[in-house]
């Protein structure tokens, strides 16, 4: 497995369905991958980082949230600009948001080492008594990676064979709440691509919350038929992702591929 050096949003995939998050650079240390070494490699973005140009109404309410309770909890000290104390706030928040993306990652490893190598964990466990109950005898594979022929990659938490596709969102505060008012069209959107890019008309679409403090909570939210509608979501902001960067990686695939065929002729 791949360890993961960059935010989701900052994936790259390879033509194959590779992950390819970073590189060697020219000074011989690795790097993050950039968009310009995604020109240069033919590769393709990540279905988070595509859907990322969308605004996201519920995370910006959070981050206001957090950036309010982190101005009460600070308060403003002698001598210091409100310019100087808006960043101390604003760097106060982020670190409260990167707490809950690191345990977040915690809990999405121990889920992942559960189905590749059968460790057990709180975690694994209720989502398999939930999967075992609700989808028995499926074979599932974990975190596998691909690349879709429409130009966009990414790496699934959980599939199986027959088409059942799931993802795994972790949420404080879990108990008591209803998982069809935990879920946006993000969370459809990211899954509609993976079903897509998977070559599948139709599957079974399933976002798995787990709370982040008892993590043998969890909530599941069972899409319904809006698989089309978030498919030509993100279809939307695939295209919109390609003019506004000014790279298609299809269009760079035949470059690249045209660009071999002329050197072979040369050759020989």
């Amino acid at each position: 497995m791949t360890d993961k050096h960059t935010s989701e949003s900052g994936h790259w995939y390879t033509e194959e369905g590779e992950p390819k998050y970073t590189i060697i650079g020219a000074n011989g240390k690795e790097r993050n991958t950039t968009l310009a070494d995604a020109r240069k490699l033919g590769l393709v973005p990540s279905v988070t980082g595509i859907i990322g140009v969308s605004s996201k109404p519920a995370l910006e309410r959070w981050k206001i949230t957090e950036a309010i309770k982190s101005a009460i909890v600070l308060k403003i000290e002698q001598d210091e600009t409100i310019d100087e104390f808006v960043g101390r706030c604003r760097e106060h928040s982020k670190l409260v948001g990167q707490k809950a993306a690191n345990r977040g990652s915690e809990i999405h490893h121990e889920i992942e080492q559960g189905f590749v190598s059968g460790k057990s964990s709180e975690s694994y466990l209720a989502i398999m008594d939930w999967l075992n109950e609700t989808y028995p005898l499926e074979k599932w594979k974990a975190e596998d990676s691909f690349c879709a022929k429409q130009g966009y990659g990414g790496k699934i938490d959980l599939y199986s064979e027959s088409g059942i596709f799931i993802d795994f969102k972790t949420k404080d505060d879990l108990k008591g709440k209803d998982p069809k008012r935990l879920v946006y069209d993000e969370h459809g959107m990211q899954l509609s691509a993976y079903v897509q890019g998977c070559g599948f008309d139709k599957a079974e679409r399933v976002s798995i919350f787990v709370d982040r403090e008892e993590t043998s909570l969890i909530s599941c939210h069972i899409w319904d038929d809006t698989h089309e509608k978030h498919k030509a979501m993100f279809n939307s902001l695939l295209e919109f992702w390609k003019l506004n960067k000014n790279y298609d990686p299809v269009e760079q695939w035949a470059n690249i591929e045209s660009s071999i065929d002329k050197e072979e002729k040369n050759v020989s």
